[in-house]
This record gives structure tokens, sequence and C-alpha cells, in this order.
């Protein structure tokens, strides 16, 4: 989908006060979505929480959603919304502002036309796809970055964007990652890691699921393609919505995939050994 932008008419005719404050028409991976704030100010943070590829439209179908953040009351509390329907209501203007992007995201991902989003981190390695499944706080983004410092090419650390062939697609927002003890994340760049993202779409060579255990020993184990399959269903955003669409992703993915389940340690080492199994093919070890 080609990005459009909003021309000086159409941004006038958005932010008039008949349509409940200022408004920005926005779509991301084929889903159109509004953004209406009370001030220009409001409405820019509320951009900026966008999901990653989020472009300004001209135009909006009639079934787009509207998605607003209202100061209400006079104790300052600011109104997650979506239509009419209020979310969550937080003090902190940072926090409705997570919670907006959170909820932005999960709605592109649900509604996505060309792609299934999974939850997974995804690099590359010789042009050969890896994907790591799993919820959060399972380590996923300690070993997408561990993995992007030994030099595979970046795809994702949250989100993997699958087509119907079951290739993998770039979704390359900015590494986020938690401290130790805190529910907060902090982004990381690239360059901090030496890394690179991925450009184009590749096929997948391995689904590992790998959830981090102190002290856990790496001892992968082989995945049917068919458990592997059932298995991903358990992370896909989509499916309560699409099964059949998202079982036939998963299904053609699997046709060229191997799969393998272990608990991990310390990241660096399985690291390794998981960028050996892609080149080499077999078991990672």
């Amino acid at each position: 989908m080609m990005p459009c932008t909003l021309s000086e008419s159409q941004t006038s005719r958005e932010a008039s006060p008949g349509n409940g404050g200022r408004c920005l028409a926005m779509s991301s991976h084929g889903v159109p979505f509004r953004l209406r704030a009370e001030s220009s100010i409001l409405l820019d943070l509320m951009r900026q929480q966008a999901p990653f590829g989020s472009v300004e439209c001209a135009d909006l179908p009639p079934h787009a959603r509207t998605f607003a953040l209202e100061c209400s009351g006079s104790e300052q509390q600011y109104q997650v919304r979506i239509d009419d329907q209020v979310l969550v209501t937080h003090e902190e203007l940072d926090s409705a502002l997570i919670q907006l992007g959170g909820h932005m995201m999960i709605h592109v991902a649900e509604y996505a036309p060309d792609y299934v989003f999974l939850h997974a981190g995804a690099v590359a390695w010789q042009n050969r796809a890896l994907l790591l499944p799993g919820a959060s706080h399972a380590g996923k983004s300690t070993l997408v970055a561990e993995l992007v410092r030994c030099g595979a090419a970046y795809y994702s650390d949250e989100f993997a964007l699958l087509d119907s062939r079951g290739f993998l697609h770039p979704f390359a927002r900015e590494l986020r990652m938690r401290r130790p003890g805190s529910q907060e994340q902090t982004a990381i760049l690239l360059e901090q890691l030496n890394g690179r993202c991925g450009t184009h779409a590749l096929p997948v060579a391995m689904v590992v699921f790998a959830e981090y255990a102190k002290c856990a020993m790496w001892a992968p184990e082989a995945v049917t393609p068919g458990r592997a399959v059932l298995e991903l269903l358990l992370h896909a955003v989509p499916v309560q919505r699409t099964p059949v669409r998202v079982v036939a992703t998963f299904t053609a993915m699997m046709r060229g995939a191997t799969a393998w389940r272990s608990q991990r340690g310390d990241a660096p080492d399985v690291a390794r050994s998981l960028l050996r199994a892609l080149v080499q093919g077999g078991a990672p070890a």
C-alpha cells in the first residue's frame, strides 16, 4: 500500500470543532484508523504512539475506528477511547499514551488483511529466517538482541509478520527491553548492537519455542509440523477472527521449516547455537 498524505484542506476539515476536536486519518499495514484529541499537541503525542509503519491518509472508510485520548474531570484523568467505548483511565499522560499505543497495535494486528501477526521475535541469517514465538516475559527480546549482536538481520522483537505463503516480512520497530525486576521497557537502538535490519521477505527455516528459565539447560527437542502449527495458534493475534486463514498461513510456513522446543538459560550460547543450526541444518546444539 502506497503512503498517502493529508492535504491542507483535508487537515483543516479533520480538525473542525464539529468532529469533536482535532483528528488525524492514518493507516497501518492496510488497516485504516482515526486519531482524535482536544489539541494539536496531544494529537501529535498520539501519532507518535501509532503502530510501526503507520502513515497519514487522505480518506477513511466508514468502518474505520476512532482512537481518542480525552482529559476529563477536575482531577485531570486521561481516558483512552475506541469510538464511544472507554477502555482505560489513567492519571498520568505517559501511561495513557502507552495504553493507547498498545490498543492501536492490537487493532492493526487483528485486522491487517495481508498479514498474520504472530507474537514472536524474528531474525534472519544468510537469507534463512528464524522465528521465536512466545508470550510477553518469555525472553524474546533478549534473545533477539543477542542474535543481532552476533550478526543476524533484525526483523522484529515482538510481532512477526507472515504473508499467505508463510514468508516473513520486516516489522523492524526499535527493540524494547525490560530491565531486571521492572515492567517498564527501554528502547534499544540497532546501532547499540552494531545491528542491521532485514529488508525483504524470506521463507522461514526454523521455529524455536525457547522460554527463558534461570539455570535451564539448552536441549532442543524436535516438534512435528502439525504440533508446531497448534502451538503457533496460541500466539497468533487474529486467530479468533480468521482461524482458517491463520491455519493456512502457518501450514504453508511449516512446509519448509523445522521446529524445536527447549527452555534456555543465558542468551549468548543459545544465539550461537541457533545461527549454526540455520546454516548447517539439523538440531540446534
